[in-house]
């Protein structure tokens, strides 16, 4: 049995699929108004935040060593039954969304817990951690991370080997590990920040969260409070490529459900079926999904440069700073979809982590099926509405902050906020629109 998205039936909205689309657009654009309408709160510097007692920062490393450990172990030496093995519902059905959407509550976990750069330290008798940033890590910046985020995309959309391998997933975990644990004592642990990929993606979820910890310059970590929607992500090259690979991930396997794309593979079926195959590979199909995903990023990056360079023209400013600057709005919006593209596989398919060890493929098959017939569609599609509609509300807030803060001031911040509320109603009724094709009877 192969993990998928999990299908929980289709149901006929109670209105029409575009007044849903259009009222959620019309919530978008009133908290853009709302913003103007509240008084500005003033900034105020950010405190260093109380010290977190040593036991918690040890438990949490405990646990990322004991996740990569279980994820190895299991995946090689378990049952070598896709549903039945604990590693691949743990990695590719919890980690994957729930990681960064746990950093939306407590930001900057990973980066303390970091198993990786935990061995880097027991490697180097903690040299990593006091090494000086190599200025090669400048030339490199996020592209480490965007080159490990498109593989991570690609083996689940269109190699499927590794999703349906547990082998396979247990020897990349050891792969994965001992390369980032050489990086790290190589480079120091400034690689991480955009050499490791759950490094990067956590560190972009960590930006909305109102609770964090981080660790300081004196190797402390400290608890820091308040949601600061004008903090900036460390600039380097390749983040504005990481962010909106990140966000046409996460939508890449929803763009599979729609009239558009099954015209288009239905259109292809002969040229993908004259390719053949390799073993149990098909060439054809992976050929065209590797296509989906590509085309599908370089759809949302231009669309995202094209209005960027839009608020750019509005406030006269360069286009790399105001790209720099609204990039990081992008960020609730993947994190909303990133819940709601998943809740119905957590819902259903994760409790076989607990469920399925000593199972037979029957037996968990009939429990999946009865974990997805308990699920309700249109409360499953309303709480998904509610978060992308969430999302893009606080990316406006996110983008308007940014703004206001940057060379462009306060009086030019509302040319741009025109400019990109334009860019983030677009998104909102897109990605709606994605995310109706497989539930509702409505296109």
């Amino acid at each position: 049995m192969h993990l998928a998205h999990v299908f929980i039936g289709r149901f006929d909205l109670a209105v029409p699929l575009s007044t849903v689309l259009i009222a959620a657009m019309a919530v978008v654009a009133a908290s853009f108004g709302l913003i103007y309408l509240l008084p500005p709160r003033p900034s105020r510097p950010e405190r260093s935040g109380a010290v977190v007692p040593r036991p918690v920062v040890i438990g949490l490393q405990t646990v990322a060593v004991l996740i990569v450990l279980y994820l190895a172990a299991v995946g090689i030496a378990g049952n070598q039954v896709t549903v039945l093995n604990g590693a691949v519902i743990l990695f590719w059905v919890l980690l994957i969304p729930l990681l960064p959407l746990a950093h939306c509550l407590l930001g900057g976990a990973y980066e303390v817990a970091n198993p990786f750069a935990l061995g880097a330290r027991l490697v180097t008798s903690g040299a990593s951690a006091r090494r000086e940033r190599d200025p090669r890590l400048d030339r490199l910046g996020y592209w480490p991370a965007v080159v490990m985020l498109f593989l991570l995309v690609w083996f689940e959309l269109a190699l499927r080997v590794v999703p349906s391998s547990p082998r396979a997933l247990g020897i990349l975990v050891v792969v994965y590990s001992l390369f980032q644990v050489a990086m790290g004592a190589w480079l120091g642990e400034e690689w991480y920040r955009g050499g490791d990929l759950f490094a990067a993606i956590t560190a972009l979820a960590s930006t909305v969260a109102a609770v964090a910890v981080t660790r300081d310059n004196d190797g402390f970590v400290r608890l820091k409070l308040g949601f600061r929607p004008a903090r900036f992500l460390p600039a380097a090259r390749g983040r504005e490529a990481l962010i909106t690979l990140w966000l046409a991930g996460v939508l890449a396997d929803g763009v599979k459900a729609t009239p558009i794309w099954r015209a288009v593979s239905t259109a292809s079926q002969d040229f993908s079926a004259s390719i053949g195959q390799v073993g149990s590979i098909d060439l054809g199909a992976l050929l065209l999904d590797t296509t989906e995903i590509v085309v599908t990023w370089l759809a949302f990056a231009a669309f995202f440069w094209a209005f960027a360079y839009l608020a750019a023209r509005l406030v006269r400013r360069p286009l790399g700073e105001i790209a720099r600057i609204v990039a990081p709005s992008l960020i609730p919006i993947a994190l909303a979809y990133l819940l709601a593209h998943n809740l119905t596989q957590i819902l259903a398919i994760g409790p076989l982590l607990f469920s399925a060890s000593g199972a037979d493929v029957g037996t968990a098959a009939f429990q999946l099926q009865q974990n997805a017939s308990h699920l309700n569609p249109p409360l499953i599609f309303l709480v998904q509405v509610s978060a992308i509609v969430l999302g893009h509300v606080i990316a406006v807030v996110m983008a308007h902050a940014r703004l206001r803060h940057s060379k462009a001031g306060e009086e030019l911040a509302i040319r741009a906020d025109l400019g990109w509320l334009s860019a983030m109603l677009i998104y909102t009724a897109t990605s709606l629109w994605v995310l109706a094709q497989p539930i509702t009877n409505q296109g």
